[in-house]
């Protein structure tokens, strides 16, 4: 099912949407939607990053935004919109560069990045931006394929999904290089005593501890 207009999809909002001069310019902005395929029935886990819809913010050119309920299926590289909070009608959005969602921790963007492995085009979560250093998620889908029954005495396993994010880092300019959440991995991207000093004073164990680390190496 196809909608031509964006604000088709802002209509289902009426009565939930607060401000109402936001709904009119997303009215006005006249990109398309297209309705979102189901997932099919018979895997199991799931093909998004989050465990439920959250509330955020579609953001168009950094200048129009709507809140809304909203999660990210890393299996069709797609954030999945909910906009009436009342229905289960989901949408998505073409896949533009100048639409992000902001999801309070971290904000979804689709770009080309330069890794330490090649260029990777996809959805990526940003969760820092800094002058020298930037620090962007990826979630990516692990699919193990059903298996068929060897025998009258097994069961069919169906598909199973995992969604876990990987991590990216890039300071001063340098490709992105994948890491862990560890300090062996992080401590190889400085070449700084005042870093050699922060790791030995720091545990990095979270997304925050990553996010404060930069902040202290721009800061620096």
């Amino acid at each position: 099912m196809k909608n031509t207009v964006l604000g088709i999809l802002f209509l289902a909002m009426v009565g939930y949407q607060a401000n109402a001069q936001v709904s009119q310019d997303v009215e006005n902005n006249g990109m398309q939607i297209f309705t979102k395929v189901k997932e099919p029935e018979k895997a199991t886990g799931s093909p998004f990053y989050e465990k439920d819809f959250v509330w955020g913010k579609v953001i168009d050119n950094d200048t129009r935004q709507v809140e809304m309920l909203m999660r990210y299926n890393a299996v069709e590289d797609i954030v999945v919109l909910r906009p009436n909070p009342q229905s289960e009608e989901e949408y998505v959005l073409p896949k533009k560069r100048s639409i992000t969602y902001n999801f309070g921790d971290y904000t979804y963007f689709i770009d080309g990045l330069k890794t330490t492995k090649g260029y990777n085009e996809s959805f990526f979560a940003k969760f820092y931006d800094g002058e020298k250093s930037k620090f962007v998620g990826q979630p990516v889908a692990d699919i193990t394929p059903a298996k068929v029954a060897s025998t009258g005495y097994q069961q069919d396993k169906p598909a199973h999904m995992k969604v876990e994010m990987v991590y990216y880092i890039s300071v001063d300019g340098k490709p992105f290089q994948e890491v862990r959440l560890k300090e062996k991995d992080l401590e190889d991207l400085f070449d700084s005593e005042k870093m050699e000093d922060y790791f030995d004073d720091k545990k990095i164990k979270t997304e925050d501890d990553v996010i404060a680390m930069l902040k202290f190496y721009d800061s620096k």
